[in-house]
């Protein structure tokens, strides 16, 4: 139950003080001198290639004692484990899972080295304890890494947007999650190879069930050329399977209420509701299985600058099925099935839209999947995927008023409906396999091909945008064609190689290269990609590495069809808004030698184990994009273009530093640090032609990108004073977004993105004690979000004709929620 406070600042930090002291005094209390510890290697081949990134759940009598990730040379390593004998089980997507037993011993180490198997296909092991939320195994590059239990504890029901933004990569802007400093739709996002992202504009538009998601890999640069189709990192999700014994879950069945402002207790109604159901198990033993998860959500948010009883209200229904089949020990299939249908009524509510000129959005996706896998030898694996998704999105305002843009609100109702129907066919077949040289080194070798056949079927209808000064009188007038229909059908080719090769036990070498065909501008694309990595000591605590590849995004098929949409004239008016100064037909041309965009990528990077607890990293990236897709306006002699071309290019970099604090399961703390810089062309294609399409388009101009945060601090950590207290943080500080200012006819004034929103400090605080009823053990506690109540404004008048310039509005106020949750 969320609560919104208005209680005074000076309550957070005696609150926090109390905590600290509390638990301080509590862990003093139950110290334990008669634990001890387990440690170990996790390997593949009969330990001939170290695997990072395997959950490891360390269990006595059923009961979960630790859960961990193994580090990037395979290592792990869990204290505070009570004398007594328990079942270490390791698990890692591909790789069949073990169960080993272990005897600790009060005050030593115990050691387990785990090698785990290629899988058989048969593996039925039941890993209760939910695998990590990202791995590193498929990959030399660097992974930001949090596991699925982690995420329960700190950002619990909140699904895989929760887990991202608990990872120092990411960064939530406008429109999406930035992965190092990367626009939303440079990135991309998969289940299992299969894509997810629509080929509109590439963004994602269905929402998993909490339940089904079993791993979340975020992999910046990966240099595995497997991965393909992004340019500033990938999303990469592994699905949940059914386990040996029937089971039903329910979740998250507490709603978070609204209260009214400054007046905690007054409950003016439910601001979201999201509960979940997850079944699972055998339905021929050994055979067949069904893993069936759901979830509903309701939401129902104000915005802090508009009167409270204005809301965006959203319902989506979330529905995946998983089906596994051992066919023959060597034979397996895999199956999915989902239904994603979402409404969003007035989902662009915001300081200056009101809610008769927002916008409804209906959205529905139909997913379906199947993998067939076949273990040919030992050492050679093939498999087959083909998936089938289609999805519609349907856009449209409230009415048919005129949309008129004022500098401090707008009146009518949002001037485009629009809709969008998109299909994906793809198929991918794989070979992978090992080899052992004559040196005792080992090659691991996958190659494949990847089919990808894309539809676009749209229609678009714009009515008059008319843009007034602040006493009324018209500006600009922009008056569009009649409606327009898109289509377009595309098909993209991959064809990929690739090596790991370890020829010793401390240099690992990775490359390959991958041909595209980017079907939409009819181009062949060669990808080549390097990466290393050294253990710099025998024990393997200190690792560096590095690489360089070029990643091509896959061209949206809304670039394809940019042609085919509506046409405006530009009419601009006097002071007394009724004389015609100029009217400027524009018109739509693409540039006939469209690229792929593409980016170059390079980094290093140094991890060093300094102790069995403390562990720290430091990274240097560097990323040049080019040939990225522009939207310019042009003017000769009283004619417009509206220009689509290749011509936009970009620069991030960044160093970054962080320390790792890890003493399963009493405490986990992690703190980073970023110094970055990012710039790039800002009239990028997505910007103005996603499905909620924005009329005003000036001239192109370089400047510092609208993901641009030259400096970042975060940590998250939690504290486990005794096994029934826990105690949550999550710090995040930053730099603010930049923004442009602009007049009143709404062009921009002076460079571009030349201000800045006011630096961002967001604390989450949580206090949660463990309960035993009947057979339950829930987590009941309470949460405080911006829990010392920072203005973090996310929207700024900009407008210089405005008596408001430069005042910041909407930020979000301190919420307090009362917890129940329950372990996976």
């Amino acid at each position: 139950m969320k609560l919104r406070s208005g209680l005074p600042r000076r309550f957070v930090p005696a609150v926090v003080l109390a905590v600290a002291v509390v638990c301080a005094s509590a862990a003093r209390a139950q110290a334990q001198d008669v634990a001890g510890s387990i440690e170990g290697v996790v390997t593949t081949l009969n330990g001939t290639v170290v695997l990072p990134g395997v959950k490891i759940v360390i269990f006595a009598v059923n009961r979960e004692v630790a859960s961990l990730v193994s580090e990037g040379d395979g290592r792990y390593r869990a204290d505070g484990i009570p004398e007594g004998k328990y079942s270490v089980v390791a698990s890692l997507e591909g790789f069949t899972a073990i169960a080993l037993s272990a005897t600790v011993v009060a005050g030593r180490s115990t050691t387990v080295l785990i090698d785990l198997a290629i899988a058989t296909l048969t593996d039925t092991v039941d890993v209760v304890a939910p695998r990590s939320i990202v791995s590193s195994g498929d990959t030399l590059a660097k992974a930001d890494t949090i596991s699925d239990k982690e995420t329960d504890k700190l950002a619990p029901g909140g699904g895989l947007g929760a887990a991202m933004r608990l990872l120092a990569t990411v960064i939530e802007v406008p429109g999406g999650m930035s992965i190092k400093g990367g626009r939303p739709t440079q990135s991309g996002v998969q289940i299992g190879a299969t894509t997810l992202a629509d080929p509109g504009m590439g963004l994602v538009h269905l929402t998993l069930p909490d339940d089904a998601i079993d791993s979340v890999s975020v992999l910046p640069n990966p240099y595995a050329v497997e991965y393909g189709r992004f340019a500033s990192g990938l999303v990469v999700i592994q699905t949940r399977r059914a386990g040996d014994q029937w089971r039903l879950r329910l979740n998250n069945l507490d709603p978070t209420f609204r209260t009214k402002r400054q007046e905690d207790w007054n409950v003016q109604g439910i601001a979201g509701f999201g509960p979940r159901v997850e079944t699972g198990g055998p339905i021929i033993p050994n055979k067949l299985f069904l893993e069936q998860t759901g979830q509903y959500r309701y939401s129902s948010d104000d915005v802090p600058s508009r009167p409270q009883n204005e809301l965006q209200t959203t319902h989506w229904l979330s529905s995946f099925s998983r089906v596994d089949a051992n066919i023959t020990a060597r034979h397996s299939l895999i199956g999915h099935v989902g239904l994603f249908p979402s409404v969003s009524d007035y989902a662009s509510l915001g300081t200056f839209t009101p809610p008769e000129a927002a916008v409804n959005l209906r959205e529905r996706v139909k997913h379906v999947s199947l993998t067939e896998r076949a273990l040919w030898t030992d050492r050679l694996i093939g498999e087959s995927t083909v998936q089938w998704r289609a999805s519609r999105t349907d856009l449209a305002g409230q009415g048919a008023a005129l949309m008129q843009l004022y500098p401090d609100t707008t009146l009518g109702n949002f001037y485009n409906t629009q809709s969008r129907a998109l299909s994906t066919f793809q198929w991918i077949q794989t070979i992978a396999g090992s080899a052992a040289t004559a040196s005792g080194g080992l090659h691991l070798y996958k190659g494949g091909i990847d089919v990808l056949v894309n539809g676009y079927d749209g229609m678009s209808a714009s009515r008059p945008v008319l843009i007034r000064r602040p006493d009324g009188t018209l500006s600009r007038r922009l008056d569009f064609s009649p409606a327009t229909a898109q289509q377009l059908g595309s098909t993209d080719l991959a064809i990929f190689a690739q090596d790991r090769w370890q020829p010793s036990t401390r240099w690992y070498l990775e490359y390959g290269a991958r041909l595209d065909r980017d079907g939409v501008v009819a181009r062949w694309n060669l990808t080549p990609r390097v990466g290393a990595a050294l253990l710099l000591n025998a024990s393997g605590s200190e690792v560096l590495r590095g690489g360089y590849g070029l990643f091509f995004e896959r061209t949206p098929s809304a670039a394809g069809a940019f042609a085919q949409f509506e046409t405006f004239v530009d009419s601009r008016f006097a002071a007394d808004g009724a004389s015609l100064l100029s009217q400027v037909p524009f018109t739509h041309v693409t540039d006939p030698e469209l690229r792929t965009a593409r980016s170059r990528t390079w980094d290093i990077s140094y991890d060093h184990r300094w102790t069995a607890r403390w562990s720290v990293h430091a990274g240097l990236l560097e990323r040049r994009d080019g040939h990225e897709l522009i939207v310019d306006t042009l003017q000769r002699a009283g004619v417009g273009q509206l220009l689509l071309d290749s011509s936009g290019e970009a620069v991030y970099r960044a160093l970054e530093a962080g320390i790792h604090y890890a003493r399963s399961p009493a405490a986990d703390l992690n703190v980073s640090y970023s110094r970055a810089f990012a710039e790039s062309d800002l009239n990028a294609f997505a910007r103005y032609f996603d499905t909620m399409m924005w009329p005003i388009i000036g001239p192109n101009q370089s400047g510092p990108a609208t993901t641009d945060v030259p400096h970042r601090l975060f940590a998250r950590g939690h504290l486990m004073p005794s096994p029934r207290w826990l105690v949550i943080g999550i710090l995040d500080w930053r730099t603010g977004l930049p923004y442009s200012i602009v007049n009143d006819a709404l062009d921009f004034v002076g460079p571009r993105n030349s201000y800045r929103l006011p630096n961002r400090f967001h604390l989450d605080l949580g206090l949660e004690h463990r309960f035993h009823i009947f057979k339950l053990a829930p987590w009941i506690g309470i949460r405080a979000y911006n829990a010392l109540a920072s203005f973090n404004p996310v929207d700024v008048q900009a407008n210089i004709s405005s008596p408001a310039f430069g005042t910041f509005y909407n930020s979000e106020y301190r919420q307090f929620r009362l917890q129940l949750r329950f372990e996976r």
